[in-house]
């Protein structure tokens, strides 16, 4: 019991000093948001690319972002897209020093919550939901990954949408960086194949390899979703990607 309580006690040390160390960088180097070719997607050219190949195939009314952590994404899609971007971040300290940092941009709206109420909540908005939206997951770096719920909310109270999922294995590509969350878990498809089943899912990953990302870091992977329908056709024009097959 008392090891249990020391160990609780530690992480939650390690994690208020992760907390101020990235306040202090934020406010002695980026206090505010700066576009540049490297701000947004992790800094990747290519996935940049594809965003701009589906805002020109989709008709969004908004832009929905969970994870903001420190806003540059939701900075990029909301000055890139011009559309209304909500995103929301479970964590007090990266919520507070994003809303600092995006306080000029009239169109972003940062929410402190945990992703699946705040999906769960926006979900409810009927004039949200019948319309055509992208979303940007992003909030996995926890223990507590809320993937496989955000994609159920999503998929059952939207009928359009394009769902990108950040830090993903790219199947047949190492290059590409992904998350893993508790002792062995990974976020690639094994993790989501019962939620794609149940909601009849396709998956396009970046058709382009690792090395053409064009970032100094290894490069981070990401996963395309949405309904088996016909609403998917126009993304399967896009040369930058191609649809996973089971």
């Amino acid at each position: 019991m008392m090891n249990a309580i020391r160990k609780h006690y530690l992480r939650d040390l390690i994690n208020r000093m992760n907390n101020l160390e990235t306040a202090v960088h934020v406010f002695t180097n980026s206090p505010s948001y700066v576009p540049g070719d490297g701000v947004g997607f992790n800094g990747s050219t290519k996935r940049k690319e594809i965003f701009d190949e589906l805002r020109k195939k989709y008709d969004f009314s908004c832009i929905i972002e969970t994870g903001t952590y420190l806003g540059d994404t939701s900075g990029y899609l909301a000055e890139t897209s011009g559309l209304p971007v909500y995103s929301s971040e479970i964590n007090r300290i990266l919520h507070s020093l994003a809303k600092m940092r995006l306080k000029g941009m009239k169109n972003v709206c940062l929410i402190h919550s945990d992703s699946r109420k705040f999906i769960e909540e926006i979900g409810r908005d009927p004039e949200v939901v019948r319309k055509e939206c992208f979303f940007y997951l992003d909030a996995h770096w926890g223990k507590d990954c809320p993937l496989v719920e955000e994609i159920s909310l999503i998929a059952s109270r939207w009928e359009k949408f394009v769902m990108m999922i950040d830090d993903f294995q790219v199947p047949g590509d190492d290059g590409y960086g992904y998350d893993r969350y508790g002792a062995f878990k990974k976020l690639n498809i094994s993790l989501i194949r019962r939620s794609m089943k149940k909601h009849d899912l396709g998956a396009y990953f970046p058709a382009v390899s690792s090395g053409e990302e064009g970032v100094l870091s290894k490069p981070r992977g990401f996963v395309i979703l949405m309904k088996n329908d016909e609403y998917a056709n126009p993304i399967k024009t896009i040369p930058l990607l191609r649809e996973h097959r089971f």
